[in-house]
């Protein structure tokens, strides 16, 4: 009897152990469920972690340990955990996307694209995946051409989080959480300390000099920045947490959300004025970017109605309000989330996202406007982009210069700013060539293109049209310099330091006829055409051979050397052999001895130094007959000689245009 009480009290025991243990692994999800939804990661992962040690078969602390280290950028730790239920075939589809980035990001991108295509397979619709299909022949794309930038990491960054710069006259202004040994509160999402606004000066390499806290008074006990300054009308947008007066302000789920603040520059300082009208408690609004007219407003949030989880919009300044909110659209907003945009002086849009083909979570890209709207997304490729998070570029006046953020390896801490100098940047120089008196249009004018180092870049001819196309390198002011035989060089000078990527600037230059080297100049006898072209017929000369011989006779070789002399005198003409039989003989053979008749005058004038380059030849046999006497006719001995004829003529590429006279000394 007693040994059954004591194994019924053995029962009871473990039973309640059990149950404590059960609610303990209860309350300790809730715990690190109610860390997540604060957006306390770094604690919630503790939490997770605790749990799963205790009952390593729950899926739904797997999937939140994965969750919750993407939120804070650990890509290793979210591979490691999404694998887990993968292996477990309990994965849902978002899980295949997020393991296939979280592969990218650590430089796995074989598997990376096997898993993207996986997903793909589930979700055909995900605008997402459609770049992204054929990842690695994107990603070899996406490092083609890394000679376009130099990067290089700032040495003011600190082992905390230096992020969100922004170009104000001659200073970076930007926002770090350990500038100075900040020691205040820390943000429970990666718990380092909120983010403080400071300033630097740009030295002359790029680097900053020793910062300083920028427009103190509007300093904040939690995220203060990034910054946008509309320089026209002399005010500031800023981000920061749902925070004025002291108070801070949640959603109804309890998120304190980000707002989009403004201060004046009054009495030497940023005073605040107001809020940005379309902020809410209920969702976020924030990191704005000011055209250079102070009017066009961007802006990124997470409101209702948006494509993906975080949208870009723009709001109009006029008759002193804000209009209502405009979505970008499908071409720059995604399922996925859309960050920080800025708008350059030249009206590009730059801008994060990890809903377009990257590299990384978070690429750095830019769109430009056709006629006013963003209609296509250029990814700004390596090694502006990483593995990583890269985001929140601003560029100088010149769109050459500026600064961004990103988590790579190899920063100094948590997000670094990195300096970029954009070193080559396409845009197209076109124009056309013009004679000055008659304007009409000039073929095969040499044009050479000059940077303002005074080093020739390029060279080329003018087309038929008289038209010319370079690509060129933004930034610089270019000389064109056109020459043309017979005719006064001119030079036009263009700038290019306002263009867009891929943005065309024209120019018509008209050159002088010189009047006393064309006086000179042979006129043709007659206009013929070749492949389209108009040809000047300057000479023509008719050379014999003997019969069933191709040999250059002595009478041939003087009327060969005479127009070798007229070739030497002027470089631009050239020579065009042309040879024929009469119909006597096969076909076959009467095309065979016309060619070699022909060759042997080219042969003649090549050993004579005449450039190859410079003359045509071709046989006809009896293909043109210049009378009736074809296969089959009887036709005498003359009539037949006056089909055997090689016909050499001295030609000019272009049409005539008739000599003029001396002008006017009162032209203009």
């Amino acid at each position: 009897m007693a040994q059954t009480v004591r194994k019924y009290c053995l029962i009871v025991v473990a039973l309640f152990s059990v149950v404590f243990q059960s609610n303990a692994q209860k309350m300790t999800i809730m715990l690190a469920d109610k860390s997540f939804k604060d957006f306390a990661f770094v604690e919630a992962i503790e939490l997770y972690e605790f749990a799963y040690k205790k009952d390593t078969t729950d899926n739904y602390v797997v999937r939140q340990l994965a969750e919750a280290n993407r939120n804070i950028g650990n890509t290793e730790q979210v591979e490691y955990w999404l694998k887990k239920l993968i292996d477990r075939r309990v994965e849902q589809p978002e899980d295949l996307f997020n393991y296939s980035q979280a592969l990218k990001s650590n430089g796995k991108y074989l598997k990376a694209e096997q898993w993207l295509k996986e997903y793909a397979g589930l979700r055909p619709e995900d605008g997402r995946v459609n770049i992204q299909v054929s990842l690695l022949e994107y990603i070899s794309f996406l490092m083609r051409d890394s000679s376009k930038y130099e990067i290089r990491n700032l040495k003011v960054n600190t082992p905390g989080s230096d992020m969100g710069p922004f170009i104000d006259n001659g200073q970076l202004v930007f926002s770090s959480t350990s500038m100075h040994g900040n020691s205040g509160p820390r943000y429970q999402w990666n718990n380092l300390p909120y983010l403080d606004m400071y300033a630097g000066k740009i030295l002359a390499d790029g680097e900053i000099g020793k910062p300083e806290p920028f427009a103190p008074k509007l300093k904040t006990s939690f995220h203060d920045g990034p910054v946008s300054i509309d320089f026209r009308n002399k005010r500031m947008f800023f981000t920061r947490n749902n925070y004025l007066k002291g108070k801070t302000f949640k959603s109804k789920d309890g998120t304190v959300n980000l707002k989009i603040f403004l201060a004046g520059f009054e009495e030497n300082d940023w005073k605040l004025t107001g809020s940005f009208v379309y902020n809410s408690d209920q969702y976020s609004v924030g990191h704005p970017s000011v055209d250079k007219t102070g009017t066009v407003l961007y802006f990124a949030s997470d409101r209702p109605g948006g494509y993906g989880k975080s949208d870009l919009y723009f709001s109009v300044f006029t008759n002193g309000h804000w209009s209502d909110p405009v979505n970008l659209g499908p071409k720059v907003n995604t399922e996925g989330n859309e960050f920080f945009p800025f708008i350059s002086n030249d009206g590009v849009l730059y801008f994060a996202s990890d809903g377009h083909g990257g590299l990384g979570a978070l690429d750095i890209f830019f769109s430009v406007p056709d006629r006013g709207v963003f209609n296509s997304v250029e990814n700004m490729g390596y090694p502006v982009n990483s593995s990583m998070d890269d985001f929140a570029l601003a560029l100088d006046s010149t769109g050459m210069n500026g600064y961004f953020t990103s988590n790579r390896p190899g920063g100094k801490g948590d997000d670094d700013l990195y300096y970029l100098k954009v070193k080559y940047v396409p845009v197209i120089v076109r124009g056309v060539v013009k004679d000055r008196d008659t304007k009409t249009v000039l073929p095969d004018a040499r044009i050479a293109v000059v940077d303002s180092k005074g080093d020739t870049i390029s060279r080329s001819i003018t087309r038929l049209d008289g038209q010319f196309e370079f690509e060129v390198n933004k930034g610089q002011e270019y000389t064109i310099d056109v020459r043309k035989e017979f005719y006064f060089g001119n030079e036009k000078k263009v700038a290019t330091a306002s263009l867009r990527p891929n943005d065309e600037v024209f120019a018509e230059i008209f050159l002088e006829q010189d009047l006393e080297r064309a006086d000179n100049y042979p006129e043709p006898i007659n206009i013929e055409e070749e492949d389209g072209e108009a040809l000047q017929v300057i000479e023509l000369e008719y050379i014999n051979y003997d019969l069933d011989k191709w040999e250059i006779r002595p009478d041939a070789a003087e009327i060969l050397n005479r127009l070798i002399t007229v070739m030497n005198e002027y470089p631009g003409l050239e020579i065009r052999l042309e040879s024929h039989t009469d119909a006597r003989g096969s076909d076959e053979y009467n095309m065979l001895l016309s060619k070699k008749r022909a060759r042997s005058a080219f042969d003649y004038l090549v050993s004579k130094g005449i450039d190859p380059n410079r003359m045509r030849y071709e046989g006809y046999g009896e293909t043109r007959l210049l009378n009736r006497c074809g296969n089959g006719v009887e036709c005498s001995e003359q009539e037949h000689e006056v089909n055997r004829r090689t016909i050499v003529k001295v030609v000019r590429k272009g049409e005539y245009q008739n000599k003029r006279g001396q002008r006017n000394i009162f032209y203009f």
